[in-house]
């Protein structure tokens, strides 16, 4: 039977192997992973030595969760080097599953070094390449695969975008341009040359090459040349390449010619109405004059512009109107005024023109934003004058002051345009606080009335009448803001509820509600918000600033976790898409497409909100999941983290947060965003930095707990492994902390005031008034100070230094404490107000009290071990005893210290909680209604309910928190 078997092994036949194997891939593509192990188990018992068998058994175990038992095999299957094509897709699909890209490169180049002449093992090698961005080796690969099949263009054009990425990633670009960049040239050029171009994909490569050379008139005659015959896939791409290329070399008579074609075929293009009105305007500054045999028409002058936008404009008369020559006019003066720097009134009258635009266009969604666009042409008088005459043009109150509703949704959309215009022009900063509210009370009842029209729309569709809510919104949060009425702001937060039962899919009431609901500590009713717009693939990292600044600050620690964790995945599995999106690229030729898709890679992998959701996690994590400093060792050994190295590169952090979605009708010299944006970046780095620093401080500082053989320099001061000693990176990391709190002392104790259609402040400012950093500090002074008495003699530690441990950290923690104790509720002027950062103190305070805990650890960890000698040498010397050294008497009365101080916040947090306060906010009277109808007051007393239970879940989570660290402090004493 044995003998049979052998034979029967050595000669199995492809078609039986992959009959056998079916079963295994049947059952791993459905899931059913446990089956597929079974299945494998089978086939082995045949064939024990069937690779491709053992490693679909390895897939099977690492989908399992049996890490380990599949590394076993997959290392094993990886020594024998492989060269089958199914064994090594299973095993590139086993290393693709625990981010082992490395590992797929080194499998292929074995495979390669046993069968070289195999076009395939080439093929995934170069691949595999693209996924670890070795753009070198790419090159070197295709380079192989060209000699190896001459005649397939493709892997020779490989060969020069692997060139082209060498030059972008090149940190010199005097080195990518004097080399990458013109040996890619060279190698074009020479199939050029030799007639051998034979896809569009080539002569694309070629015009990307000579574009990134900034080579213009190279590129030109490319696309006027017989090579242009090829660009066929883009509708108009030899014409509107050619005309930029002609805005680049400034033929601006060409460049004018070609846009007024472009122009004459689509009216509405406003791009190419900027670029033609520009190069008319550069032929009007040098006085050019056309060729008398020219058959190019030219508009040279301001006049002549203006006449072909009249031509324009009387083209769609009687027909839909283009709203592109209309604004034409208006980027004409513009860009006059630009150029001149003083107002320009000669080619029309601005006021007049915007006028005219409303008139025609005011019924539709883009009217208002078009218009904002060139509201910055008018001075301050013309403002005034377009704002008084777009109001006489919807005069809808009546001569008793009684609302006139409007009759038909065109009517409404005309009305809400020039409500918009009218605020972004500063007709609402002129109103008093009355003036507001009672205007605020019009535009609620006029979009109560206006639902009516929507009565037939999907629960999908936006309400036509939604923005009258939201301007009423924008008006009481000015007299929330601008005249401290607390209540408005619960006033605000009911209507936008009620707004939302009867716009299911508004986004704006959602974000505004988020940022309400987080403004005043109650992070409860967010999640449902936050899912309700169904935040997917990129808006993780446009729009995740919207909760993640929030949910761990307000105490939702396990809501944060499942956030953290779902924005980071995101982002792993991007890096991820990403390198298939690009191998796709390379095999179907789309070398544009490669460009784009390495520069969105970069822009996520360098996002601030990545880097910030990374070190909040890792943080969380670190404190949340550990109830022993045994746990805290285990948790940072998995982490991973190298306290030597901060892997954030914050030179090349990427702003991604997108501001404009919200709504904003304030004008901007009251609210610019951009500058207000810049500002927030700055904060969120520093407040990064002391983050990461932290994060880095805590783990070196357990990994020191850890060492145990002390005697790990060499004469040169490194480890054996070369690395600096963690003592000293330890030092180095305290040293950075301390300087940059220092230098944000500077700028970030006073809190800035961000708009709530804005950011949002980090913690850094509460972190540095509270002096929270202080207590730290000093407890890592403790560390470092313990760590010094490791390496010397055990008899000498009490003797041969003085005592400087220092016990007043549990004082400074109490003083941080009483700094921030105050109650949720509070009064002024016989008025009772929530007091939301009451709750942002508390998470501070336990977050201080957490890393306190570590750091305490971390002494308990070096200390224990020479407590044990010192013991055991004095069972053995009952005569003459050594003396334990005071060190251990200190930290122990510094223990028992912060461990009182502990229980001292737990017990305050506990009696913070609403429900031992037996507090009912909905009877405190703490607004006013807006409104009387029943249901106002069935949704204001939902919204209370609603905060109530968030502010309980936030001190109730805060509580346990601290529980976990009082058991913590509980297993450290000596």
């Amino acid at each position: 039977m044995a003998s049979r078997s052998h034979v029967d092994n050595a000669k199995v036949s492809p078609e039986v192997v992959e009959r056998r194997l079916r079963p295994i891939y049947d059952c791993l593509d459905n899931g059913n992973n446990k089956k597929a192990l079974q299945e494998a188990d089978k086939v082995l018992k045949k064939q024990k030595d069937l690779q491709c068998a053992r490693v679909l058994k390895s897939l099977a175990l690492l989908r399992l969760g049996r890490h380990d038992d599949s590394s076993v095999i997959l290392h094993d299957v990886h020594d024998q080097h492989p060269t089958d094509e199914a064994t090594l897709q299973a095993m590139a699909i086993c290393y693709r599953e625990i981010h082992k890209l490395e590992l797929i490169a080194d499998m292929y180049e074995n495979a390669h070094k046993k069968r070289p002449d195999n076009e395939e093992i080439l093929t995934a090698l170069f691949m595999a390449y693209v996924r670890l961005s070795n753009h070198k080796k790419q090159q070197q690969t295709a380079m192989t695969l060209h000699k190896l099949k001459p005649n397939k263009n493709p892997y020779y054009f490989w060969a020069i975008m692997s060139i082209v990425m060498q030059a972008h990633n090149c940190a010199d670009q005097n080195l990518a341009r004097k080399m990458f960049l013109p040996l890619a040239e060279r190698m074009t050029k020479k199939y050029v040359e030799d007639k051998k171009i034979e896809a569009e994909a080539e002569v694309q490569m070629y015009l990307i090459i000579l574009e990134l050379m900034e080579k213009w008139e190279e590129a030109l005659k490319v696309l006027e040349g017989p090579l242009s015959e090829r660009l066929v896939s883009e509708l108009n791409f030899k014409q509107t390449k050619s005309t930029e290329l002609y805005s680049k070399l400034g033929k601006w008579s060409q460049t004018n010619a070609e846009y007024r074609k472009l122009l004459c075929d689509n009216p509405n293009h406003m791009a190419w109405w900027k670029e033609y009105i520009k190069s008319a305007l550069k032929l009007s500054t040098e006085k050019w004059q056309p060729e008398k045999d020219s058959t190019d028409v030219v508009d040279n002058t301001e006049e002549k512009v203006l006449l072909f936008i009249e031509e324009s404009r009387k083209k769609s008369e009687g027909t839909r109107q283009d709203r592109g020559s209309y604004l034409a006019h208006l980027e004409l003066i513009k860009q006059i005024q630009e150029l001149d720097g003083s107002p320009c009134r000669k080619y029309g009258d601005p006021v007049e023109l915007l006028e005219n635009y409303y008139d025609l266009f005011g019924v539709c969604y883009c009217c208002f934003s078009d218009i904002r666009t060139y509201l910055e042409v008018l001075d301050s008088e013309e403002q005034i004058k377009l704002a008084e005459r777009i109001q006489a043009k919807n005069v809808l109150i009546g001569e008793d002051d009684s609302i006139i509703y409007v009759e038909n949704i065109k009517q409404m959309q005309r009305h809400l345009t020039s409500l918009q215009l009218c605020r972004c022009l500063g007709c609402h900063a002129k109103l008093s606080k009355d003036e507001k509210l009672k205007l605020a009370k019009e535009f609620v009842d006029r979009h109560k009335h206006g639902l009516q029209f929507g009565k037939e729309l999907l629960t999908t569709d936006l309400q036509y009448c939604d923005t009258y809510l939201l301007l009423a919104v924008a008006l009481m949060l000015d007299v929330w803001q601008n005249h401290g009425e607390r209540g408005v702001v619960w006033q605000i937060i009911v209507l936008l509820e009620q707004g939302l039962k009867a716009s299911p899919s508004s986004f704006q009431m959602k974000l505004l509600l988020i940022r309400l609901y987080c403004t005043m500590g109650a992070f409860g009713p967010c999640p449902a918000l936050y899912d309700g717009m169904e935040i997917k693939h990129i808006m993780n990292d446009t729009l995740g600033h919207i909760v993640s600044n929030h949910v761990g600050r307000l105490g939702h620690f396990m809501s944060a976790c499942a956030m953290y964790g779902t924005m980071l995945r995101f982002f792993t599995v991007n890096h991820k898409e990403t390198a298939e999106y690009l191998i796709a690229s390379y095999k179907y030729g789309s070398f544009t497409k490669i460009h784009e898709f390495v520069k969105f890679r970069d822009r996520l992998q360098n996002s601030l909100q990545y880097a910030s959701a990374t070190a909040e996690r890792m943080l969380l994590d670190l404190v949340l999941e550990t109830n022993s400093h045994i746990s805290t060792e285990q948790m940072v050994m998995y982490m991973e983290i190298d306290p030597a190295k901060d892997k954030t590169n914050f030179d090349e952090l990427c702003d991604n947060r997108d501001y404009s979605v919200i709504l904003n009708w304030d004008p901007r010299s009251l609210c610019d965003m951009k500058q207000i944006q810049q500002h927030s970046y700055k904060e969120e780095i520093a407040w990064l930095k002391v983050r990461n620093l932290t994060l880095r401080i805590l783990a070196a500082s357990v990994m020191l707990g850890r060492e145990i053989d002390h005697d790990h320099q060499t004469n040169n001061g490194l480890t054996k492994d070369g690395k600096k000693p963690i003592h000293l990176v330890l030092q180095d990391l305290q040293m950075q902390l301390t300087e940059h709190i220092h230098s944000c002392e500077g700028c970030y104790t006073q809190e800035f005031k961000y708009p709530i259609q804005g950011p949002f402040r980090t913690r850094l400012c509460v972190y540095l008034q509270g002096s929270f950093y202080t207590v730290f500090l000093e407890m890592l002074d403790n560390v470092v100070y313990i760590q010094s008495l490791q390496d010397m003699d055990v008899d000498n530690v009490d003797s041969a230094k003085e005592e400087k441990l220092k016990t007043s950290v549990p004082k400074m923690l109490t003083e941080v404490f009483e700094k921030h104790r105050c109650s949720l509720l509070a009064d002024n002027d016989d008025k009772k107000f929530i007091n939301p950062s009451v709750i942002e103190n508390m998470v501070l305070v336990a977050e201080t009290v957490s890393h306190l805990c570590v750091l305490l650890g971390v002494c308990y960890r070096m200390l224990k071990p020479v407590k044990t000698v010192l013991s055991k040498r004095n069972k053995k010397k009952k005569s003459n005893t050594i003396p334990m050294p005071c060190t251990f008497e200190n930290y122990n009365f510094l223990l028992k210290e912060v461990e009182a101080v502990c229980q001292g916040i737990h017990k305050a947090v506990t009696e913070l909680d609403p429900v031992f306060l037996s507090l009912d906010l909905s009877s405190l009277k703490l607004s006013q209604p807006f409104a009387e109808d029943e249901e106002y007051a069935d949704i204001e007393r939902e919204m209370w309910k609603n905060i109530e239970t968030s502010y309980q879940q936030s001190f109730v989570e805060v509580t346990e928190f601290l529980h976990k660290k009082l058991q913590y402090l509980g297993g450290i004493h000596l």
